[in-house]
């Protein structure tokens, strides 16, 4: 069985015409019976053999914006996908290139603790501007804590752990700093993150 990949990802355009087609098309699809990245490509008028050639029949929307958001003369619109094992952003780039003459946008950020996958392309930090994550569990208390820069990740660990780091300590050695004033014998851990902002889409099926 697939382990899950969860992505939030968002569309923009100053093209709001493409963008609300595109948005109408994604709705429906996550509005159908199974939710699944099959269906939009099927609403874009792509054939069986085609679509199984770029996509994992796992995967499937969980969210979808009813409408476009507005920021100057730019439009947007958020979807969440889970995704087996790894992020599958080739179908949408796909679909993207051939449908809209590139017209359309997207950044997303992607986690999958199982393969210790995190990434953000969102560089410029437009929509997603977390750049590291601590997932842990401190005194029987889970914690998820997202940070938009470094020095804001080590002060947080350093007033909840109590723990001597600072910015010019690397993630490795944070982490061997808070697993040496803890036991972890009660189901505790720590993990320290840097989401990544490449991933290596050659490596998925139908990618460009």
């Amino acid at each position: 069985m697939a382990n899950y990949c969860s992505n939030s990802i968002v569309f923009f355009s100053k093209d709001k015409s493409k963008l609300s087609r595109f948005l109408r098309k994604v709705y429906a699809a996550f509005d159908s019976v199974d939710s699944g990245l099959y269906n939009l490509m099927v609403l874009h008028g792509y054939k069986n053999k085609e679509i199984l050639s770029v996509i994992d029949k796992r995967d499937s929307f969980t969210h979808c914006d009813t409408r476009l958001a507005q920021e100057n003369d730019t439009y947007s619109f958020g979807v969440d996908v889970e995704t087996a094992w790894e992020p599958h952003m080739a179908m949408f780039y796909k679909i993207i290139r051939e449908k809209y003459n590139d017209a359309i946008q997207l950044v997303y950020m992607a986690e999958e603790c199982g393969s210790s996958l995190y990434v953000n392309s969102d560089k410029e930090g437009l929509y997603f501007p977390q750049r590291y994550m601590v997932d842990c569990c401190h005194n029987g208390e889970y914690l998820k804590e997202y940070f938009d820069s470094y020095p804001e990740a080590i002060e947080w660990i350093r007033s909840e752990y109590g723990i001597d780091t600072d910015k010019f300590d690397s993630i490795q050695e944070v982490e061997a700093k808070v697993e040496a004033v803890n036991s972890f014998d009660d189901g505790d851990f720590f993990n320290f993150h840097r989401f990544e902002t490449e991933y290596k889409y050659d490596a998925e099926r139908g990618a460009a």
